[in-house]
Protein backbone atom coordinates (compact mmCIF):
# COMPACT_ATOMS: atom_id res chain seq x y z
CA UNK A 1 0.00 0.00 0.00
CA UNK A 2 1.38 3.43 -0.86
CA UNK A 3 0.86 6.39 1.44
CA UNK A 4 -1.80 8.86 0.33
CA UNK A 5 -2.08 12.54 1.20
CA UNK A 6 -4.26 13.30 4.20
CA UNK A 7 -7.58 14.52 2.76
CA UNK A 8 -10.08 13.38 5.34
CA UNK A 9 -11.37 15.10 8.47
CA UNK A 10 -9.32 14.85 11.63
CA UNK A 11 -9.71 11.51 13.33
CA UNK A 12 -8.28 12.78 16.56
CA UNK A 13 -7.12 16.10 17.90
CA UNK A 14 -4.97 17.25 20.77
CA UNK A 15 -6.65 17.91 24.10
CA UNK A 16 -5.80 21.32 25.56
CA UNK A 17 -5.07 19.75 28.96
CA UNK A 18 -3.28 16.66 27.72
CA UNK A 19 0.38 15.91 28.28
CA UNK A 20 1.14 15.94 24.56
CA UNK A 21 -0.33 19.40 24.03
CA UNK A 22 1.67 20.89 26.86
CA UNK A 23 4.92 19.94 25.12
CA UNK A 24 6.08 22.35 22.40
CA UNK A 25 6.86 20.36 19.29
CA UNK A 26 8.44 21.52 16.10
CA UNK A 27 6.09 21.91 13.16
CA UNK A 28 5.21 18.46 11.93
CA UNK A 29 5.38 17.57 8.25
CA UNK A 30 2.45 15.86 6.68
CA UNK A 31 2.92 12.13 7.19
CA UNK A 32 1.51 9.07 5.44
CA UNK A 33 -2.18 8.28 5.51
CA UNK A 34 -3.74 4.88 6.14
CA UNK A 35 -6.03 4.29 3.17
CA UNK A 36 -6.84 1.35 0.94
CA UNK A 37 -9.09 0.07 -1.83
CA UNK A 38 -8.68 -3.69 -1.35
CA UNK A 39 -7.73 -5.92 1.57
CA UNK A 40 -4.77 -7.36 -0.33
CA UNK A 41 -3.09 -3.96 0.11
CA UNK A 42 -3.15 -4.36 3.90
CA UNK A 43 -1.11 -7.54 4.17
CA UNK A 44 -1.52 -10.35 6.72
CA UNK A 45 -3.45 -9.72 9.94
CA UNK A 46 -5.38 -6.78 8.50
CA UNK A 47 -8.24 -6.01 6.15
CA UNK A 48 -9.63 -3.02 4.27
CA UNK A 49 -12.74 -1.72 6.07
CA UNK A 50 -15.00 1.29 6.28
CA UNK A 51 -13.79 3.87 8.84
CA UNK A 52 -15.77 7.10 9.17
CA UNK A 53 -16.94 6.98 5.57
CA UNK A 54 -13.54 6.12 4.13
CA UNK A 55 -11.67 2.88 3.61
CA UNK A 56 -8.60 2.15 5.71
CA UNK A 57 -6.58 -0.88 6.76
CA UNK A 58 -7.57 -2.16 10.19
CA UNK A 59 -6.31 -5.01 12.32
CA UNK A 60 -8.23 -8.29 12.45
CA UNK A 61 -7.11 -9.01 16.05
CA UNK A 62 -7.19 -6.98 19.24
CA UNK A 63 -6.25 -7.47 22.90
CA UNK A 64 -7.43 -4.48 24.92
CA UNK A 65 -8.58 -6.05 28.17
CA UNK A 66 -9.32 -3.47 30.85
CA UNK A 67 -9.82 -0.59 28.41
CA UNK A 68 -11.10 2.57 30.11
CA UNK A 69 -12.57 5.56 28.31
CA UNK A 70 -12.52 8.98 29.88
CA UNK A 71 -15.06 11.49 28.57
CA UNK A 72 -14.66 15.20 29.20
CA UNK A 73 -17.58 17.24 27.84
CA UNK A 74 -16.87 20.73 26.63
CA UNK A 75 -16.87 23.28 29.42
CA UNK A 76 -20.03 25.37 29.25
CA UNK A 77 -21.14 28.59 30.88
CA UNK A 78 -23.33 26.58 33.25
CA UNK A 79 -20.41 24.36 34.34
CA UNK A 80 -17.26 26.41 34.85
CA UNK A 81 -14.97 23.45 35.59
CA UNK A 82 -14.11 20.50 33.36
CA UNK A 83 -15.97 17.34 34.35
CA UNK A 84 -14.35 13.94 33.86
CA UNK A 85 -16.36 10.73 33.43
CA UNK A 86 -14.73 7.28 33.54
CA UNK A 87 -16.51 4.58 31.55
CA UNK A 88 -15.71 0.90 31.97
CA UNK A 89 -15.63 -0.76 28.57
CA UNK A 90 -16.19 -4.48 28.09
CA UNK A 91 -13.31 -4.68 25.64
CA UNK A 92 -13.59 -8.48 25.43
CA UNK A 93 -17.03 -8.29 23.85
CA UNK A 94 -16.52 -5.06 21.89
CA UNK A 95 -13.18 -6.21 20.49
CA UNK A 96 -13.31 -9.98 19.95
CA UNK A 97 -9.76 -11.38 19.79
CA UNK A 98 -10.19 -12.27 16.13
CA UNK A 99 -12.52 -10.61 13.62
CA UNK A 100 -11.92 -11.39 9.98
CA UNK A 101 -14.09 -8.42 8.99
CA UNK A 102 -11.78 -6.02 10.76
CA UNK A 103 -11.70 -4.49 14.23
CA UNK A 104 -14.00 -1.56 13.52
CA UNK A 105 -16.80 -1.37 16.07
CA UNK A 106 -19.61 1.03 16.82
CA UNK A 107 -19.99 2.23 20.38
CA UNK A 108 -22.18 5.14 21.37
CA UNK A 109 -20.78 6.76 24.49
CA UNK A 110 -23.40 7.98 26.94
CA UNK A 111 -22.40 10.38 29.66
CA UNK A 112 -24.09 8.92 32.76
CA UNK A 113 -26.48 11.15 34.69
CA UNK A 114 -24.68 13.11 37.39
CA UNK A 115 -25.00 12.17 41.00
CA UNK A 116 -27.26 14.66 42.75
CA UNK A 117 -25.52 15.33 46.04
CA UNK A 118 -27.20 17.02 48.98
CA UNK A 119 -25.24 17.47 52.18
CA UNK A 120 -26.49 19.11 55.34
CA UNK A 121 -24.12 19.82 58.17
CA UNK A 122 -24.29 21.15 61.65
CA UNK A 123 -21.08 22.06 63.42
CA UNK A 124 -20.95 22.23 67.19
CA UNK A 125 -18.84 24.37 69.46
CA UNK A 126 -18.47 28.09 70.11
CA UNK A 127 -16.00 30.41 68.42
CA UNK A 128 -14.78 33.96 68.92
CA UNK A 129 -16.94 34.20 72.02
CA UNK A 130 -20.45 34.53 70.59
CA UNK A 131 -20.49 32.53 67.34
CA UNK A 132 -21.50 28.91 66.81
CA UNK A 133 -20.35 26.45 64.18
CA UNK A 134 -23.51 27.11 62.17
CA UNK A 135 -22.46 30.73 61.59
CA UNK A 136 -19.58 29.73 59.31
CA UNK A 137 -19.89 28.92 55.60
CA UNK A 138 -18.17 25.68 54.59
CA UNK A 139 -16.24 24.86 51.44
CA UNK A 140 -16.92 21.25 50.42
CA UNK A 141 -14.40 19.51 48.16
CA UNK A 142 -15.04 16.11 46.58
CA UNK A 143 -11.73 14.52 45.54
CA UNK A 144 -12.21 11.63 43.14
CA UNK A 145 -10.48 8.39 44.09
CA UNK A 146 -9.15 7.06 40.79
CA UNK A 147 -9.56 3.29 40.44
CA UNK A 148 -6.06 2.97 38.96
CA UNK A 149 -2.79 4.81 39.46
CA UNK A 150 -2.14 7.36 36.74
CA UNK A 151 -5.69 8.42 35.95
CA UNK A 152 -6.01 12.20 36.20
CA UNK A 153 -6.97 13.71 39.53
CA UNK A 154 -10.34 15.40 39.64
CA UNK A 155 -12.10 17.43 42.31
CA UNK A 156 -15.36 19.35 42.57
CA UNK A 157 -16.18 22.05 45.10
CA UNK A 158 -19.11 24.05 46.44
CA UNK A 159 -19.73 26.63 49.17
CA UNK A 160 -22.53 25.92 51.62
CA UNK A 161 -25.44 28.21 52.46
CA UNK A 162 -27.42 28.50 55.71
CA UNK A 163 -30.33 26.06 55.82
CA UNK A 164 -32.42 28.08 58.27
CA UNK A 165 -32.05 25.65 61.18
CA UNK A 166 -28.65 26.55 62.64
CA UNK A 167 -26.85 24.53 59.99
CA UNK A 168 -25.62 24.66 56.43
CA UNK A 169 -26.48 22.90 53.21
CA UNK A 170 -24.95 22.51 49.78
CA UNK A 171 -25.93 20.76 46.58
CA UNK A 172 -23.66 19.55 43.82
CA UNK A 173 -23.92 17.50 40.62
CA UNK A 174 -20.84 15.31 40.08
CA UNK A 175 -20.08 12.01 38.34
CA UNK A 176 -20.97 9.00 40.52
CA UNK A 177 -18.00 7.24 42.06
CA UNK A 178 -15.69 7.10 45.06
CA UNK A 179 -14.55 10.31 46.72
CA UNK A 180 -12.77 11.75 49.71
CA UNK A 181 -14.96 14.55 51.12
CA UNK A 182 -13.17 17.48 52.72
CA UNK A 183 -15.21 20.12 54.58
CA UNK A 184 -13.36 23.34 55.39
CA UNK A 185 -15.12 26.12 57.35
CA UNK A 186 -14.47 29.58 55.93
CA UNK A 187 -13.77 32.83 57.86
CA UNK A 188 -16.70 34.79 59.24
CA UNK A 189 -16.80 38.59 58.97
CA UNK A 190 -16.48 38.74 62.77
CA UNK A 191 -14.17 35.77 63.26
CA UNK A 192 -11.11 34.74 61.29
CA UNK A 193 -8.75 33.37 63.94
CA UNK A 194 -10.94 30.81 65.74
CA UNK A 195 -12.62 28.85 62.97
CA UNK A 196 -14.23 25.43 63.38
CA UNK A 197 -11.71 22.77 62.32
CA UNK A 198 -12.00 21.00 58.95
CA UNK A 199 -13.67 17.59 58.65
CA UNK A 200 -12.23 14.84 56.44
CA UNK A 201 -14.55 11.99 55.40
CA UNK A 202 -12.59 9.39 53.38
CA UNK A 203 -13.87 6.81 50.91
CA UNK A 204 -17.40 8.05 50.31
CA UNK A 205 -19.36 6.04 47.73
CA UNK A 206 -21.55 8.49 45.80
CA UNK A 207 -24.47 6.93 43.85
CA UNK A 208 -26.81 8.80 41.49
CA UNK A 209 -28.85 10.13 44.41
CA UNK A 210 -26.85 10.80 47.56
CA UNK A 211 -27.92 12.57 50.71
CA UNK A 212 -25.57 12.94 53.64
CA UNK A 213 -26.13 14.50 57.02
CA UNK A 214 -23.09 15.57 59.02
CA UNK A 215 -23.91 16.35 62.63
CA UNK A 216 -20.61 17.22 64.29
CA UNK A 217 -20.63 17.83 68.01
CA UNK A 218 -18.22 20.26 69.60
CA UNK A 219 -14.70 19.34 68.41
CA UNK A 220 -12.15 17.68 70.61
CA UNK A 221 -9.31 19.77 72.01
CA UNK A 222 -5.64 18.92 71.60
CA UNK A 223 -4.02 20.53 74.62
CA UNK A 224 -0.69 20.23 76.34
CA UNK A 225 2.88 21.48 76.27
CA UNK A 226 5.93 21.17 74.04
CA UNK A 227 9.36 20.59 75.57
CA UNK A 228 11.91 22.81 73.82
CA UNK A 229 15.69 22.38 74.20
CA UNK A 230 17.79 25.25 75.46
CA UNK A 231 18.64 27.87 72.88
CA UNK A 232 15.90 26.88 70.43
CA UNK A 233 13.03 29.25 69.71
CA UNK A 234 9.78 27.81 68.40
CA UNK A 235 8.03 31.16 68.37
CA UNK A 236 5.83 31.28 65.26
CA UNK A 237 6.03 27.53 64.59
CA UNK A 238 2.76 25.93 63.47
CA UNK A 239 1.07 22.94 65.11
CA UNK A 240 -1.85 21.05 63.58
CA UNK A 241 -3.39 17.59 63.17
CA UNK A 242 -3.45 15.93 59.74
CA UNK A 243 -5.20 12.93 58.25
CA UNK A 244 -2.72 10.03 57.79
CA UNK A 245 -4.10 9.05 54.38
CA UNK A 246 -3.78 12.30 52.45
CA UNK A 247 -2.18 14.79 54.84
CA UNK A 248 -5.33 16.95 54.88
CA UNK A 249 -5.50 19.27 57.89
CA UNK A 250 -8.27 18.21 60.32
CA UNK A 251 -7.68 20.77 63.06
CA UNK A 252 -7.23 24.42 63.68
CA UNK A 253 -3.70 25.57 62.96
CA UNK A 254 -2.05 26.72 66.16
CA UNK A 255 0.79 29.26 66.07
CA UNK A 256 3.13 28.79 69.03
CA UNK A 257 4.09 31.72 71.22
CA UNK A 258 7.28 31.21 73.17
CA UNK A 259 8.79 34.59 73.83
CA UNK A 260 12.47 34.50 74.71
CA UNK A 261 14.35 31.17 74.42
CA UNK A 262 15.36 29.57 77.70
CA UNK A 263 18.86 30.25 79.05
CA UNK A 264 21.70 27.84 78.22
CA UNK A 265 21.34 24.43 79.83
CA UNK A 266 17.64 24.90 80.61
CA UNK A 267 14.78 23.39 78.61
CA UNK A 268 11.51 25.29 78.35
CA UNK A 269 7.85 24.44 77.83
CA UNK A 270 5.47 26.05 75.37
CA UNK A 271 1.73 25.57 75.86
CA UNK A 272 -0.62 24.74 72.99
CA UNK A 273 -4.36 24.23 72.54
CA UNK A 274 -6.30 23.66 69.34
CA UNK A 275 -9.58 22.09 68.27
CA UNK A 276 -9.80 19.12 65.90
CA UNK A 277 -12.13 16.44 64.51
CA UNK A 278 -11.25 12.74 64.38
CA UNK A 279 -14.34 11.60 62.51
CA UNK A 280 -13.65 7.93 61.82
CA UNK A 281 -12.00 7.11 65.13
CA UNK A 282 -13.71 3.74 65.46
CA UNK A 283 -13.13 2.58 61.87
CA UNK A 284 -9.74 4.06 61.01
CA UNK A 285 -6.79 1.69 61.12
CA UNK A 286 -4.29 4.53 61.29
CA UNK A 287 -4.04 7.32 63.78
CA UNK A 288 -4.07 11.00 62.77
CA UNK A 289 -0.71 12.73 62.94
CA UNK A 290 0.28 15.71 65.03
CA UNK A 291 2.50 17.89 62.86
CA UNK A 292 4.87 20.63 63.99
CA UNK A 293 6.32 22.90 61.29
CA UNK A 294 9.04 25.54 61.70
CA UNK A 295 8.66 29.03 60.32
CA UNK A 296 9.31 29.36 56.59
CA UNK A 297 13.01 29.51 55.84
CA UNK A 298 14.10 28.22 59.25
CA UNK A 299 16.49 25.23 58.87
CA UNK A 300 14.65 22.87 61.19
CA UNK A 301 12.74 19.68 60.34
CA UNK A 302 9.01 19.11 60.45
CA UNK A 303 8.21 16.64 63.25
CA UNK A 304 5.35 14.13 63.41
CA UNK A 305 3.76 12.20 66.27
CA UNK A 306 1.01 9.59 65.99
CA UNK A 307 -1.91 10.93 67.99
CA UNK A 308 -2.97 7.50 69.27
CA UNK A 309 0.51 6.87 70.66
CA UNK A 310 0.56 10.20 72.48
CA UNK A 311 -3.06 10.33 73.70
CA UNK A 312 -2.98 7.57 76.31
CA UNK A 313 -6.40 6.11 77.23
CA UNK A 314 -7.94 8.24 74.48
CA UNK A 315 -7.46 11.57 76.26
CA UNK A 316 -6.12 14.47 74.19
CA UNK A 317 -5.64 16.77 77.19
CA UNK A 318 -2.41 17.40 79.11
CA UNK A 319 -0.23 15.92 76.38
CA UNK A 320 3.53 16.27 76.39
CA UNK A 321 5.42 16.57 73.13
CA UNK A 322 9.20 16.85 73.05
CA UNK A 323 11.83 18.37 70.79
CA UNK A 324 14.67 17.57 73.15
CA UNK A 325 16.11 15.10 70.66
CA UNK A 326 16.55 17.97 68.18
CA UNK A 327 18.94 20.07 70.19
CA UNK A 328 21.71 19.93 67.58
CA UNK A 329 22.03 23.14 65.58
CA UNK A 330 21.77 23.10 61.81
CA UNK A 331 25.07 22.84 59.95
CA UNK A 332 26.09 24.77 56.88
CA UNK A 333 26.32 22.55 53.78
CA UNK A 334 27.74 23.69 50.45
CA UNK A 335 28.23 21.86 47.20
CA UNK A 336 28.49 22.30 43.45
CA UNK A 337 26.82 20.66 40.50
CA UNK A 338 29.49 19.90 37.92
CA UNK A 339 29.72 17.91 34.71
CA UNK A 340 32.42 15.34 33.97
CA UNK A 341 34.78 18.10 32.74
CA UNK A 342 34.34 20.12 35.93
CA UNK A 343 32.13 22.75 34.33
CA UNK A 344 29.28 24.14 36.47
CA UNK A 345 25.72 23.11 35.60
CA UNK A 346 22.86 25.39 36.59
CA UNK A 347 20.47 23.02 38.37
CA UNK A 348 17.34 22.73 40.46
CA UNK A 349 18.30 20.97 43.70
CA UNK A 350 16.08 19.04 46.10
CA UNK A 351 17.58 18.05 49.45
CA UNK A 352 15.47 15.59 51.41
CA UNK A 353 16.18 13.83 54.67
CA UNK A 354 16.54 10.06 54.79
CA UNK A 355 17.25 9.96 58.54
CA UNK A 356 17.58 12.88 60.93
CA UNK A 357 19.78 12.01 63.89
CA UNK A 358 17.80 11.00 67.00
CA UNK A 359 14.48 11.86 65.30
CA UNK A 360 13.00 9.01 63.20
CA UNK A 361 9.68 10.79 62.66
CA UNK A 362 11.16 14.12 61.60
CA UNK A 363 11.50 15.17 57.97
CA UNK A 364 13.27 17.97 56.15
CA UNK A 365 12.97 18.94 52.50
CA UNK A 366 14.44 21.92 50.72
CA UNK A 367 14.01 22.93 47.08
CA UNK A 368 16.57 25.41 45.85
CA UNK A 369 18.63 26.32 42.80
CA UNK A 370 22.34 26.69 42.21
CA UNK A 371 23.91 29.93 41.09
CA UNK A 372 25.66 30.25 37.74
CA UNK A 373 28.80 28.65 39.21
CA UNK A 374 26.81 25.54 40.20
CA UNK A 375 27.00 26.42 43.92
CA UNK A 376 24.18 25.57 46.32
CA UNK A 377 24.00 26.31 50.04
CA UNK A 378 21.78 24.95 52.78
CA UNK A 379 21.58 24.84 56.55
CA UNK A 380 20.63 21.28 57.49
CA UNK A 381 20.03 19.40 60.75
CA UNK A 382 22.65 16.63 61.23
CA UNK A 383 21.69 13.36 59.58
CA UNK A 384 21.54 11.52 56.27
CA UNK A 385 20.16 13.18 53.15
CA UNK A 386 19.56 12.51 49.50
CA UNK A 387 20.37 15.29 47.05
CA UNK A 388 18.62 15.34 43.69
CA UNK A 389 19.93 17.74 41.05
CA UNK A 390 18.20 18.40 37.76
CA UNK A 391 19.72 20.64 35.07
CA UNK A 392 17.79 23.76 34.15
CA UNK A 393 17.29 24.51 30.45
CA UNK A 394 19.91 21.98 29.39
CA UNK A 395 18.63 18.79 27.79
CA UNK A 396 22.17 17.52 27.14
CA UNK A 397 22.61 16.83 30.86
CA UNK A 398 20.67 14.39 33.07
CA UNK A 399 19.45 14.52 36.65
CA UNK A 400 21.71 13.18 39.41
CA UNK A 401 21.22 11.60 42.84
CA UNK A 402 23.74 11.56 45.67
CA UNK A 403 23.65 10.69 49.38
CA UNK A 404 25.17 12.89 52.08
CA UNK A 405 25.71 12.09 55.73
CA UNK A 406 27.23 14.44 58.28
CA UNK A 407 27.34 14.87 62.04
CA UNK A 408 26.73 18.00 64.08
CA UNK A 409 29.42 20.65 63.88
CA UNK A 410 30.11 24.36 63.77
CA UNK A 411 32.19 24.27 60.61
CA UNK A 412 30.91 24.15 57.05
CA UNK A 413 30.36 20.75 55.48
CA UNK A 414 31.69 22.09 52.22
CA UNK A 415 33.34 20.88 49.06
CA UNK A 416 30.63 18.43 48.07
CA UNK A 417 30.42 17.78 44.32
CA UNK A 418 27.30 16.48 42.60
CA UNK A 419 28.33 14.96 39.29
CA UNK A 420 25.80 15.74 36.56
CA UNK A 421 25.96 13.00 33.91
CA UNK A 422 25.37 13.41 30.23
CA UNK A 423 21.75 12.87 29.27
CA UNK A 424 20.74 9.54 27.87
CA UNK A 425 19.19 9.16 24.47
CA UNK A 426 16.09 7.46 23.22
CA UNK A 427 16.55 6.95 19.53
CA UNK A 428 15.25 4.71 16.85
CA UNK A 429 13.21 4.24 13.71
CA UNK A 430 9.48 3.83 13.31
CA UNK A 431 7.88 2.16 10.32
CA UNK A 432 4.25 1.86 9.44
CA UNK A 433 2.55 -1.51 8.98
CA UNK A 434 3.52 -1.65 5.31
CA UNK A 435 7.06 -0.35 5.83
CA UNK A 436 6.16 3.30 5.23
CA UNK A 437 8.16 5.92 7.11
CA UNK A 438 5.99 7.59 9.76
CA UNK A 439 7.29 11.09 9.12
CA UNK A 440 5.68 13.89 11.08
CA UNK A 441 4.56 11.66 13.95
CA UNK A 442 5.39 13.02 17.38
CA UNK A 443 7.31 10.93 19.90
CA UNK A 444 6.58 11.57 23.56
CA UNK A 445 8.29 10.15 26.66
CA UNK A 446 6.22 10.90 29.78
CA UNK A 447 7.62 9.95 33.23
CA UNK A 448 5.89 6.87 34.62
CA UNK A 449 4.24 7.48 37.98
CA UNK A 450 5.71 5.86 41.07
CA UNK A 451 3.95 3.77 43.68
CA UNK A 452 1.01 5.09 45.66
CA UNK A 453 2.02 5.52 49.31
CA UNK A 454 0.38 7.01 52.36
CA UNK A 455 1.16 10.51 53.55
CA UNK A 456 3.68 9.62 56.27
CA UNK A 457 5.73 7.44 53.90
CA UNK A 458 5.79 10.28 51.41
CA UNK A 459 7.16 12.83 53.86
CA UNK A 460 9.63 10.57 55.69
CA UNK A 461 11.21 8.90 52.66
CA UNK A 462 13.21 10.69 49.96
CA UNK A 463 10.90 11.64 47.14
CA UNK A 464 12.94 11.91 43.93
CA UNK A 465 12.41 14.45 41.23
CA UNK A 466 10.67 12.77 38.33
CA UNK A 467 12.62 12.65 35.08
CA UNK A 468 11.73 15.39 32.66
CA UNK A 469 9.33 14.54 29.90
CA UNK A 470 10.83 14.66 26.44
CA UNK A 471 9.49 14.89 22.91
CA UNK A 472 10.44 15.07 19.29
CA UNK A 473 9.19 14.55 15.75
CA UNK A 474 9.96 11.75 13.31
CA UNK A 475 12.13 12.83 10.37
CA UNK A 476 12.76 10.23 7.68
CA UNK A 477 11.19 7.77 10.08
CA UNK A 478 13.85 8.36 12.77
CA UNK A 479 14.01 10.17 16.10
CA UNK A 480 16.53 10.94 18.83
CA UNK A 481 15.56 12.67 22.09
CA UNK A 482 17.61 13.36 25.21
CA UNK A 483 16.24 11.84 28.42
CA UNK A 484 16.99 11.56 32.12
CA UNK A 485 17.41 8.13 33.70
CA UNK A 486 14.14 6.63 34.91
CA UNK A 487 10.97 4.99 33.65
CA UNK A 488 8.90 6.44 30.86
CA UNK A 489 5.60 5.77 29.16
CA UNK A 490 6.68 6.14 25.55
CA UNK A 491 4.35 6.75 22.62
CA UNK A 492 4.48 7.55 18.93
CA UNK A 493 1.51 9.69 17.92
CA UNK A 494 0.85 9.88 14.17
CA UNK A 495 -0.21 13.09 12.49
CA UNK A 496 -3.90 14.03 12.77
CA UNK A 497 -6.08 12.58 10.06
CA UNK A 498 -3.72 9.72 9.26
CA UNK A 499 -6.03 6.93 10.54
CA UNK A 500 -3.05 5.29 12.22
CA UNK A 501 -3.15 4.46 15.95
CA UNK A 502 -0.69 5.45 18.61
CA UNK A 503 2.20 3.10 19.23
CA UNK A 504 2.78 2.77 22.98
CA UNK A 505 5.50 1.23 25.15
CA UNK A 506 4.82 1.47 28.90
CA UNK A 507 7.51 1.51 31.57
CA UNK A 508 10.44 1.97 29.20
CA UNK A 509 13.57 2.02 31.38
CA UNK A 510 16.52 4.34 30.83
CA UNK A 511 19.32 3.07 33.14
CA UNK A 512 21.16 5.48 35.49
CA UNK A 513 24.42 5.36 33.59
CA UNK A 514 26.26 8.22 31.98
CA UNK A 515 24.99 8.92 28.44
CA UNK A 516 22.88 5.75 28.31
CA UNK A 517 21.52 5.00 24.85
CA UNK A 518 18.33 3.07 24.18
CA UNK A 519 17.91 2.02 20.55
CA UNK A 520 14.42 1.12 19.41
CA UNK A 521 13.23 -0.45 16.19
CA UNK A 522 9.48 0.03 16.18
CA UNK A 523 6.74 -1.05 13.84
CA UNK A 524 3.30 0.45 14.05
CA UNK A 525 0.22 -1.74 13.74
CA UNK A 526 -2.99 -1.08 11.90
CA UNK A 527 -5.65 0.15 14.32
CA UNK A 528 -8.60 -1.28 16.10
CA UNK A 529 -11.25 1.42 15.75
CA UNK A 530 -14.07 2.62 17.94
CA UNK A 531 -16.58 4.98 16.38
CA UNK A 532 -19.98 6.28 17.32
CA UNK A 533 -21.67 9.24 18.96
CA UNK A 534 -21.13 10.92 22.32
CA UNK A 535 -24.47 11.62 23.97
CA UNK A 536 -25.86 12.97 27.18
CA UNK A 537 -27.67 10.03 28.81
CA UNK A 538 -30.38 12.18 30.37
CA UNK A 539 -31.39 14.32 27.39
CA UNK A 540 -30.07 12.16 24.55
CA UNK A 541 -28.43 15.25 23.07
CA UNK A 542 -25.32 14.78 20.97
CA UNK A 543 -22.28 16.37 22.58
CA UNK A 544 -19.92 18.31 20.35
CA UNK A 545 -16.26 18.88 21.13
CA UNK A 546 -16.16 16.28 23.91
CA UNK A 547 -12.77 14.76 24.61
CA UNK A 548 -12.57 10.96 24.40
CA UNK A 549 -9.39 9.59 26.00
CA UNK A 550 -8.41 5.90 26.04
CA UNK A 551 -6.45 4.33 28.91
CA UNK A 552 -5.13 0.78 29.26
CA UNK A 553 -3.98 -0.93 32.49
CA UNK A 554 -0.33 -1.92 32.82
CA UNK A 555 1.27 -3.85 35.67
CA UNK A 556 4.55 -3.20 37.41
CA UNK A 557 6.41 -5.52 39.78
CA UNK A 558 7.69 -3.85 42.96
CA UNK A 559 9.18 -5.03 46.23
CA UNK A 560 5.73 -4.63 47.79
CA UNK A 561 3.96 -6.62 45.06
CA UNK A 562 2.26 -5.87 41.76
CA UNK A 563 1.08 -2.31 41.14
CA UNK A 564 -1.48 -1.65 38.41
CA UNK A 565 -1.48 1.71 36.68
CA UNK A 566 -2.62 3.03 33.32
CA UNK A 567 -1.06 4.35 30.14
CA UNK A 568 -2.83 6.58 27.66
CA UNK A 569 -3.21 4.87 24.27
CA UNK A 570 -5.26 7.34 22.26
CA UNK A 571 -7.49 10.40 22.21
CA UNK A 572 -9.92 12.27 20.00
CA UNK A 573 -12.67 14.89 20.15
CA UNK A 574 -16.24 14.57 18.96
CA UNK A 575 -17.36 16.51 15.90
CA UNK A 576 -20.12 19.11 15.77
CA UNK A 577 -22.71 16.33 15.36
CA UNK A 578 -21.33 14.41 18.36
CA UNK A 579 -19.67 11.72 16.23
CA UNK A 580 -16.20 10.48 17.10
CA UNK A 581 -13.62 8.11 15.64
CA UNK A 582 -10.92 6.67 17.89
CA UNK A 583 -8.10 4.61 16.34
CA UNK A 584 -6.41 2.47 19.00
CA UNK A 585 -3.35 0.24 19.01
CA UNK A 586 -4.70 -3.33 18.90
CA UNK A 587 -2.41 -4.29 21.79
CA UNK A 588 0.48 -3.01 23.85
CA UNK A 589 3.42 -4.78 25.42
CA UNK A 590 6.63 -3.92 27.22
Amino acid sequence: MSPRPAVRALLFACLPASVACSIPLEDADSGPTNACDRSVECGPGATCAEVDGHRACVSTSAHLDGLLLEIRPRVSREVSAEVSHLLDVDAGSIFPPDDAGGQVHSLDLRIPPPARVTVTLRLGGSYCGDLTGGDFPVRAEFRRIAPLLGLPAQSYAAISEPNGSDGHRFQLAIPPGSYHLYLVPQPHSRCSGDLPPPIFLPNQQVPEQWTLGVNAEAPAVLQGSLQVPAGLSVDGWKLDVVDPLTGSVISQVGVLEQGEPSPPGTASRVEFSLKFYWTDREKSQKSPLIRLRPKDGEPRPTVYWELAAIALHGSTANLTLSLLQLDAAARRVEGRTLDASGNPVLSAVRIQSATIDQAPTAAYKLDTETDASGLFRADLPPGEYVVFAQPINDTTKARARQSLRFAAGDDCYCGQSILIPEAGALRGRVQGPAGELMDGASVVAVPSLGDATNYLNQVLNPEPLLPRQASGVLRNGAFSIGVDPGEFDFSVRPTPGSAYPWLVRPRLVVPPTDAAVIDLELAMSYPAVLQGVVRDASSGDRLADAAVVAWLPVERKTAQGTVTGVIQIGETRSEADGSYVLPLPPSTSR
